[in-house]
């Protein structure tokens, strides 16, 4: 069975390999192979830039905390902020508001 993860395809347990590499084939005819110029210019992004807090402010902070974070944050960061937006936490005035957006910038909750 093939499943797609991430943007690639998976191959799971007792498939044969001329089964996958058809289907692999299939979809690249399918969905086209990109070009070797479009291949060069694309820039691989490193993790810390993709999980910093100030690049994901339209995300939901519980999303952030269990894509990005430690889940020891979760017995120190403020409960009523979990379905909140980084972007409403980061611009709050409220004191949860500042304890829970230095939290999420805390290196000591890093993954």
């Amino acid at each position: 069975m093939l499943t797609a993860a991430g943007g690639r395809l998976r191959v799971r347990r007792g498939i044969g390999r001329a089964v996958s590499a058809a289907a692999v084939l299939a979809v690249t005819l399918l969905t086209g192979a990109p070009s070797p110029s479009a291949a060069a210019t694309i820039t691989p992004v490193a993790a810390a830039e993709v999980c910093a807090a100030n690049d994901n402010l339209g995300e939901i902070a519980t999303n952030f905390i269990s894509r990005c974070r430690q889940a020891s944050i979760r017995q120190v960061f403020p409960g009523q902020h979990y379905g909140d937006s980084l972007g409403y936490i980061k611009d709050c005035g409220e004191k949860s508001c500042r304890t829970a957006w230095k939290l999420l910038n805390d290196n000591r909750f890093k993954k």
